[in-house]
């Protein structure tokens, strides 16, 4: 029984390899990745940051695009500021795909990517919701965040992938608006 087995997995892995071959390269394609985030609750946090990217080869990838948040929070007994601000700015990135096509050679379809991630954001923000300890009235500064981590990606059909990241802001601070880690789950689609 065991013997058979052997066979029919070797067999469907055989089979499943032969099919990867026919996969195209990345090299030159442009890629969409639609962030969004929401949650709502006493933080209402709107998130929109649309990017396109560029696949420069097969293992370097590099995008750019807009970044827009709305935070809205209601005021509790432990927190009695309620506020409402508007973040924006730009971010661009820059990926290298460490192991491509591991579905080739794992027995189990885990991930098809592993990838180093490095990013850099520029967000305009409200002194006086961002800038301790004496909080301003007014004005907006800018905050530079740089990210770096990686991630996997699984792909879905032969160019679009599922990608799981956890990244680091190196520039963490108490005027950040970002929390380290942060975890981010996306959709690439291909154009």
């Amino acid at each position: 029984m065991k013997k058979y087995l052997l066979i029919l997995v070797l067999t469907a892995f055989a089979i499943q390899l032969s099919g990867q071959d026919d996969m195209p390269g990345r090299k030159g394609k442009f890629f969409l990745v639609p962030e969004l985030w929401l949650s709502f609750g006493t933080t209402t946090h709107i998130e929109v940051a649309p990017l396109i990217g560029y696949h420069v080869n097969d293992r370097l990838s590099v995008g750019m695009g807009p970044h827009y948040i709305y935070q809205s929070v209601k005021a509790t007994a432990y927190y009695p500021n309620a506020y409402k601000t508007h973040v924006y700015g730009f971010k661009g990135f820059a990926r290298f795909y460490l192991v491509t096509h591991a579905e080739d050679f794992l027995p189990v379809k885990l991930f098809s990517d592993i990838f180093a991630h490095a990013e850099y954001e520029g967000m305009s923000l409200e002194k006086a919701y961002y800038l301790p300890p004496y909080y301003p009235e007014d004005g907006r500064f800018i905050y530079n965040a740089l990210l770096v981590g990686g991630g996997f990606s699984q792909r879905v059909g032969i160019y679009n992938s599922i990608s799981f990241m956890i990244l680091w802001n190196l520039n963490d601070s108490v005027s950040s608006p970002l929390a380290n880690p942060v975890f981010r789950v996306g959709f690439n689609m291909f154009l």
